[in-house]
């Protein structure tokens, strides 16, 4: 029987798409959408993971482990320039990390990123039986 080259590649298409992030245990990190009522803790913009420019820049999906993740600050009242830093990052299977940063002073540019809160991401422990 022939298949008509269409059809051939929607199936294709649906292979792939089962093969995607979701496909086994995964984490999220994410902008903390949460604004802190400290001053020196600022919203940050993800960049890239792995070396790998995020396709959104507030969340990425990852598999559970390693990753250098590269987030800047934009730039702020009286500065022109926005700042940008790598940092290793840890993430464990069916978990969300909220991202932001913390200035070092009010009055000038360097800062170090902070994972403010962590979640267990419910739907991801429900599908792959990760019950903690």
């Amino acid at each position: 029987m022939k298949f008509p080259f269409p059809f051939a590649l929607l199936v294709l298409a649906g292979g792939c798409a089962a093969a995607g992030p979701y496909a086994q245990p995964y984490s999220i990190i994410e902008n903390d959408p949460v604004r802190s009522a400290d001053p020196d803790v600022v919203p940050i913009v993800m960049n890239r993971v792995d070396d790998r420019t995020t396709l959104s820049p507030q969340r990425d999906v990852v598999p559970p482990g390693t990753h250098q993740v590269t987030i800047y600050v934009p730039p702020r009242k009286g500065f022109f320039n926005a700042t940008q830093q790598t940092f290793e990052l840890e993430t464990e299977p069916c978990t969300r990390y909220y991202l932001s940063a913390k200035l070092d002073n009010p009055v000038g540019q360097h800062w170090t990123p902070v994972v403010r809160s962590t979640e267990r991401i419910g739907e991801c422990e429900a599908k792959f039986a990760m019950n903690r």
